[in-house]
């Protein structure tokens, strides 16, 4: 996987607590820090697409699809293109 170097300006509170992590010996620097945290965003956006997802789908398995059902995934899916 290629990397690309980034420079980043953080809060003092979110520095400290970088520090603070990488002092502990959870992490070996401060980009192993950051990029747990992206790791974790990205898994947090996926878990709600697929919630957003699930819901457009539910009961599904239960009943005839209806115009609705059909209506809520079209919106899930447009939700998921904007971002």
């Amino acid at each position: 996987m290629a990397t690309k170097t980034m420079r980043i300006t953080l809060p003092g509170a979110l520095s400290g607590y970088v520090a603070r992590t990488v002092n502990g010996g959870r992490y070996q620097d401060a980009s192993e820090v950051i990029r747990e945290a992206l790791r974790r965003m990205e898994a947090a956006d996926l878990a709600a697409e697929l919630d957003q997802f699930d819901s457009a789908f539910a009961g599904g398995h239960e009943r005839a699809e209806t115009e609705d059902d059909i209506q809520r995934m079209e919106a899930a899916v447009q939700a998921g293109r904007k971002r």
